[in-house]
């Protein structure tokens, strides 16, 4: 099931999110005159190529209110089914050469027909080689009459700078865990899905918040695949079992853990990331102390930089075991009778003779969790952020609309 597809907004209102970016494109689309080159940027999956369809539709919509395209008129409808002419979407990391730049400019030689405008959005623009980059620019500098050219980047800083400074830089933030667990509820409601609040959480931290992924993930969900099988989580008692091997010094534990969330099937990039996540949640609380903050530090240093080199080869295990001796070795034991009192009174560290980690036991991190997920019920089902951006149920509207209809239908709970 193809949801991400299936529940692609087709209009400003219903992109999810990005309340920011659509606000700056809907007042870019009415000025005079009008911004002729637009860089979308942010992470995978939030929406670029989304708003960046939605603007050009807006561009050439016969029937528009304001501009919000119609999705009913010739021009919306031929775009919506892939066949506008005067529309092309180009895929930078392929087309990446000078000599498809200057296929772009042939194409800006042809008559749009009965089109206002003609469009171009470059996504991954940032794969284009710097000759390419280069060849755009003088195109960006004296674009032909008419024309609107909308790049869509995940890495900004790869583009030259010459580019970015002629664009309006549009820019797509995280969408909170609310309002994306909210969403995925009531898409699982419409199409008939069994989740939970826990599992649809579970499914964006896997997904570090893309709603296409989540959306994705959502759609493979069956009665023999469950989120769980989809959405695999290293146990948090691992992780700060690794915390724990760090004061502790002790090169054989951290062994231990390793062998054993490999044999789970984790791959050691996961390893790493999840404890770098973990390390950053527990800085965050307001009981960590000061010491675990400075190690914890030291060791960000050493292991972020590693994972990018990591890779998924046979020696990824070893660089893995590598990275984390490295992080051993930076990390600044310290113990104190007022830190050994603690490691005596903490259920989760007792037979460890350490340190700040003691201070932090995992019942703590779980109480603190269970809260999280309680006080995010209320908004996940009673907010209004997101219910106006809902299908209505049953769907009624083609396929190629994408079954988002006006209105909606607020999720239920199964009790009631």
């Amino acid at each position: 099931m193809n949801l991400p597809i299936k529940y692609r907004p087709i209009k400003f209102a219903q992109v999810v999110g990005q309340q920011v970016a659509v606000a700056i494109a809907q007042a870019s689309l009415v000025q005079t005159p009008l911004q002729t080159t637009f860089l979308l940027v942010g992470a995978s999956g939030s929406g670029k190529t989304t708003l960046a369809r939605i603007m050009a539709r807006s561009l050439n919509c016969k029937e528009k209110v304001g501009v919000e395209p119609c999705n009913q008129c010739s021009s919306c409808l031929s775009h919506l089914s892939d066949r506008h002419l005067a529309i092309n979407e180009i895929n930078g990391a392929d087309k990446n050469g000078v000599d498809d730049v200057r296929g772009i400019i042939e194409r800006c030689q042809i008559n749009t027909l009965d089109s206002k405008y003609r469009v171009f959005i470059v996504d991954e623009c940032h794969q284009m080689s710097k000759p390419a980059q280069n060849a755009m620019l003088k195109l960006l500098e004296d674009p032909p009459q008419d024309t609107v050219f909308i790049l869509c980047t995940t890495e900004e800083d790869k583009l030259l700078e010459t580019i970015r400074s002629r664009a309006r830089i549009l820019r797509f933030g995280t969408v909170p865990r609310d309002l994306v667990t909210g969403y995925l509820l009531n898409v699982a409601y419409h199409e008939g899905i069994t989740l939970s609040e826990h599992e649809a959480q579970r499914i964006y931290e896997y997904n570090k918040g893309s709603i296409r992924q989540s959306l994705q993930t959502l759609g493979t969900v069956s009665e023999g695949v469950s989120v769980a099988d989809l959405c695999p989580q290293i146990s948090r008692d691992e992780l700060q079992s690794l915390f724990i091997a760090f004061e502790n010094r002790d090169y054989i534990q951290i062994d231990r853990i390793q062998q054993r969330v490999c044999h789970q099937g984790f791959y050691p990039k996961q390893l790493l990331t999840d404890l770098i996540d973990l390390a950053i949640e527990i800085m965050a609380m307001l009981e960590t102390s000061p010491h675990f903050v400075a190690n914890a530090n030291r060791m960000l240093e050493v292991v972020i930089p590693a994972i990018s080199k990591l890779g998924n080869s046979s020696n990824a295990q070893a660089n893995c075991r590598l990275t984390l001796y490295h992080a051993l070795t930076v990390w600044q034991s310290s113990v104190s009778k007022e830190m050994l009192e603690d490691t005596q009174t903490s259920s989760s560290v007792t037979n460890t003779h350490t340190s700040s980690v003691s201070q932090l036991p995992s019942d703590v991190l779980g109480e603190r969790v269970q809260t999280q997920s309680q006080s995010s019920q209320a908004s996940q089902f009673g907010s209004a952020t997101y219910a106006n951006q809902l299908p209505q149920s049953p769907l009624s509207v083609p396929q190629h609309q994408f079954a988002f209809p006006t209105g909606h239908r607020p999720y239920l709970p199964a009790q009631q």
